[in-house]
Order: C-alpha cells, then sequence, then structure tokens
C-alpha cells in the first residue's frame, strides 16, 4: 500500500468508508478504532470525519516489539 507522491488522483484524506473499504472492515469498525485512539482522525464541522491516508498506513505498520532483556 505504498503511496507516491507522484500520484495526484489519491486525496491524502479518507472520509470513514472509504478507510474501511481499503482495510475490507465495517465503518463501525473504523468509528471504533477512531474512539480508542488507535486511528488518528480529524473532525470537520459537526459530523463531517476525515483519516489522512498516511495515519492509515501506519495503523498497518508492525509494531516495533523491543525484548525485555534481563532477569525478571
Amino acid at each position: 500500500m505504498a503511496i507516491t507522491a507522484a500520484d495526484p488522483t489519491r486525496s491524502p484524506f479518507l472520509t470513514v468508508a472509504q478507510a474501511a473499504d481499503e482495510l475490507a472492515v465495517t465503518d463501525r469498525f473504523i468509528r471504533k478504532l477512531i474512539a480508542e485512539g488507535q486511528l488518528r482522525a480529524v473532525k470537520v464541522g459537526e459530523r463531517v470525519v476525515r483519516i489522512r491516508r498516511t495515519d492509515l498506513e501506519d495503523l498497518l505498520r508492525p509494531a516495533r516489539v523491543i525484548p525485555h532483556l534481563g532477569r525478571r
């Protein structure tokens, strides 16, 4: 899902429905991720929510796990 800066047809912002389509999940699941703080979103006005494409991509990147060294 790499994005190139040379692709002007792709908007940097997605609607909740577009983000759900990208991940093949429901709108409700995207809204849950936003409410839990796992996915950043921008509220424009009272009802309009937009998600940065880069924030959606960051959600898909695996987290770096650093093992605990030493004894417990």
